[in-house]
């Protein structure tokens, strides 16, 4: 039996997970996790202040450290190995869990491990879910939007990724010009279930292959609110704008089915909440869909926990001497 303790704190969310796994499980069990949110800290600002949000790291670590050992009815020294978050991420942020991690592993001499962040996200479908190999996975969230083809619970190839804006970025700055709240993903998804998606029109984007592009749907947002000026509606300009969102991305899907010849798709990232999104990828004989739990979505230590698993048996451990790093190309692991 091997009981593992995972940081997560590459943005704006505090996260730690316990996790266990028999002999022979290729996949380890969540005992507790804990996620602790800072949107009360950065709203007034408009988005995410990393100085700021280091500083909340800081406060809810401990907390959420001494949360999930209670909750798992363990205490430090049951932990056999420790994973984090070492990339990418916001720097100041990545270093708060990653260090925590780090210094366990050095007090109590147990192996560390450190992480991708969207290796992560890759990870989080197998919490819950057991979807047969090959198959898609989209990763869309507020930083990163990228397609993978899965060939086992080791073996992913990159297919293509957001050349500029990431979907999630694009949600929140589309909230950001209609004059809504932070988080931006959830408002726009409120506001467009009331709205006609046909009423403004988004040109169709033309990227190579399988990238993609939002950076032109935002801007042609920007246009429109400024032709329409006191006329525009909102709740319609959110419907068209998600719609347009929603139609890159799956176009993307589609002809991604059609070159790997598997309809088997996996949503994972916090946009994998958007309940747009979740319907049209339920649409019958359209695709075999995957989506994690609504807490699995959004950053946590879970996934990062499935993941440092999975590196403990390829034996992938990392020295002490290791340092975060803020950015990374979406490619992290060659396949076989």
């Amino acid at each position: 039996m091997v009981h593992l303790l995972a940081f997560e704190s590459s943005c704006d969310d505090t996260s730690v997970a316990v996790l266990r796994a028999e002999e022979g499980d290729s996949i380890p069990k969540l005992l507790s996790l804990s996620v602790q949110s800072q949107w009360d800290v950065h709203a007034k600002y408009g988005g995410v202040v990393p100085e700021l949000a280091s500083r909340a790291h800081l406060q809810n670590i401990v907390p959420c450290l001494e949360k999930v050992l209670s909750e798992a009815n363990l205490k430090i020294s049951d932990i056999d190995f420790f994973a984090a978050t070492q990339q990418p991420g916001l720097i100041g942020c990545l270093l708060i869990g990653h260090t925590a991690a780090k210094t366990l592993s050095m007090l109590y001499k147990k192996p560390l491990i450190s992480c991708h962040h969207i290796e992560g996200h890759l990870m989080s479908i197998h919490l819950e879910n057991t979807p047969e190999f090959p198959y898609l996975t989209l990763v869309v969230s507020g930083g990163h939007t990228s397609l993978y083809l899965v060939k086992s619970l080791d073996e992913y190839e990159l297919l293509g990724f957001a050349i500029d804006d990431a979907a999630g970025e694009a949600f929140d700055k589309g909230a950001k010009l209609l004059g809504l709240p932070l988080p931006g993903g959830p408002e726009i998804d409120k506001l467009a279930a009331l709205g006609d998606p046909k009423k403004y029109r988004f040109g169709k984007v033309n990227t190579p292959l399988f990238n993609f592009s939002f950076s032109g749907i935002k801007s042609e947002l920007v246009r429109i609110k400024n032709r329409e000026a006191e006329n525009l509606s909102p709740k319609d300009a959110a419907a068209s704008y998600q719609s347009a969102i929603l139609d890159h991305l799956f176009n993307k899907i589609e002809s991604a089915t059609k070159t790997y010849k598997t309809n088997r798709v996996a949503f994972v990232g916090g946009v994998a909440c958007n309940s747009e999104l979740r319907r049209r990828a339920h649409q019958p004989g359209f695709l075999t869909p995957y989506f994690p739990d609504l807490r699995f979505c959004t950053d946590n230590a879970a996934m990062i926990g499935v993941l440092g698993y999975r590196k403990f048996l390829r034996r992938e451990f990392s020295d002490l001497t290791s340092d975060v790093i803020s950015t990374s190309r979406p490619s992290f692991r060659k396949t076989a």
